[in-house]
């Protein structure tokens, strides 16, 4: 007789997911509010214009959000964040301190020199938001960039596929010995794999898909045991029909 197992949430449904991001807004909104209260009495430590005193709890909590928000989009685009992390703890040590420095009420002079420090930040996080941006908006130039569906490695590897035969991609070998040009140089030969029309139709779906996925043409050859040549044949073909 099989045991009942009690029955668990599933963490990827979307009311969890929903529930998950209402939770956190809220929690970072009481948290801007407490903060709020001690980063505007750290203004007036540092002789900011009362009509400015809130822009130093902005500053800083916003930072902490931003960078937050560039960490997720990093992670969703499987790229190094280690820069991001560094400035959100920047900026959430900052928070911190400021506040723990106006909880605790710390001596006249030690208040001065807070209010210092946490105005003259203000330039940097203009330095470094520029910074973010620049890395999130605009794409670097060792990265692919992405034309009609193709990205640049894709079309390169479709443009040096055409230029092969459905019986190999290398030179064959040549003999031992000299040649004109000097020492010959042996090249292994690869087994040949099937690489036929016919074969890469019956393959059509799942090149297409794989293909949609962001796969390049050589992987997907790799995977559906075809090779480069006819996979790139019939996407070709799919582009023209599409």
């Amino acid at each position: 007789m099989s045991q009942h197992r009690p029955s668990r949430i599933n963490p990827d449904t979307l009311p969890v997911l929903v529930l998950a991001v209402l939770l956190t807004a809220g929690l970072a909104a009481v948290s801007f509010a407490l903060s709020f209260a001690g980063l505007v009495g750290v203004s007036s430590w540092a002789h900011v214009p009362h009509r400015l005193i809130w822009a130093v709890p902005v500053m800083l909590d916003s930072a902490i959000l931003v960078y937050t928000l560039a960490i997720l989009v990093k992670r969703a685009r499987h790229e190094r964040a280690a820069g991001a992390w560094a400035t959100l703890a920047l900026w959430t040590a900052v928070s911190v301190a400021a506040n723990a420095a106006h909880a605790a009420g710390v001596p006249e002079d030690w208040q001065r020199a807070v209010g210092t420090v946490v105005a003259a930040l203000a330039p940097i996080a203009v330095l470094l938001a520029t910074h973010t941006i620049a890395d999130l908006i605009v794409a670097r130039t060792d990265a692919p960039a992405a034309s009609a569906g193709h990205d640049e490695g894709q079309v390169s590897e479709e443009r040096d596929a055409a230029r092969e035969t459905d019986t190999g991609d290398t030179d064959a070998d040549t003999p031992s010995g000299t040649t004109a040009s000097g020492p010959s140089v042996v090249r292994r030969h690869p087994t040949p794999r099937p690489r036929t029309r016919g074969r890469a139709t019956e393959h059509r779906d799942t090149i297409v898909r794989l293909h949609d996925e962001g796969l390049s043409v050589r992987a997907i050859a790799q995977q559906v045991d075809l090779g480069k040549t006819a996979v790139a044949e019939l996407l070709r073909r799919e582009a023209a029909t599409a």
